[in-house]
C-alpha cells in the first residue's frame, strides 16, 4: 500500500514539475526595476532591444520589464535627462536566474530547464534590479569626482553620499 502513495505522489510531481519551469512559476516573465534620480523632475525613459522607447516619465519610475524571449536576455537602456544637467544613460540586461539554475536542478525538471523556462524567458534575471542616478549640473565640477555623471547602484552606496 505505501509503494502505491509512493509510485502516486511521484506521478503528480512528475506532471506538475514536467508542466512547467521552475523560473516561470516563482518568479514570472516579467521583473520590476526602480528607478530613482536626483534633482527632482528629472524625466526618465526606457528604451527597449530594438530601441523603442517603452516608458517615458519623472523620477521616480518604477517599472515591470520583460526578462527576455525564447533562449535571449532582454536589454534595456534608461535614460536620465533634465534641463541644465547633463544626461545619463544606464543598462540593465539579462543574466541567467537563480531559480532557473538551482530551482530546475534540485526538481530534476528537464521540461522547466530545456524548454519552458528558455522559451518563456523567465530564466533570466535583470541586473540592476534598482538604478540610482545623480545628474551633474552642467558647467560645474565637483572636487574628486567625475564633472559629467555619478551613477550609483544600492549595494555601491557609501555610508555618507554627502562627503
Amino acid at each position: 500500500m505505501t509503494r502505491a502513495w509512493l509510485a502516486c505522489g511521484m506521478v503528480a510531481w512528475m506532471a506538475f514539475a514536467g508542466g512547467a519551469g521552475c523560473a516561470t512559476l516563482i518568479k514570472g516573465t516579467r521583473q520590476r526595476v526602480v528607478i530613482s534620480a536626483s534633482p527632482a523632475g528629472a524625466q526618465v525613459t526606457v528604451y527597449d532591444d530594438f530601441g523603442s522607447a517603452i516608458i517615458s516619465q519623472q523620477a521616480p519610475v518604477a517599472v515591470s520589464l520583460r526578462r527576455g524571449g525564447p533562449f535571449s536576455p532582454a536589454e534595456y537602456r534608461i535614460q536620465i535627462e533634465k534641463p541644465g544637467y547633463t544626461p545619463a544613460a544606464v543598462t540593465t540586461s539579462g543574466s541567467l536566474g537563480g531559480w532557473y539554475l538551482i530551482g530546475n536542478l534540485l526538481s530534476w525538471n528537464v521540461v522547466g530547464w530545456f524548454i519552458v523556462d528558455p522559451l518563456s524567458g523567465a530564466m533570466w534575471d535583470l541586473r540592476p534590479r534598482a538604478v540610482n542616478v545623480v545628474l551633474a549640473k552642467q558647467g560645474t565640477m565637483r572636487p574628486g569626482r567625475d564633472p559629467a555623471l555619478l551613477v550609483t547602484l544600492p549595494r555601491e552606496m557609501p555610508p555618507d553620499p554627502g562627503r
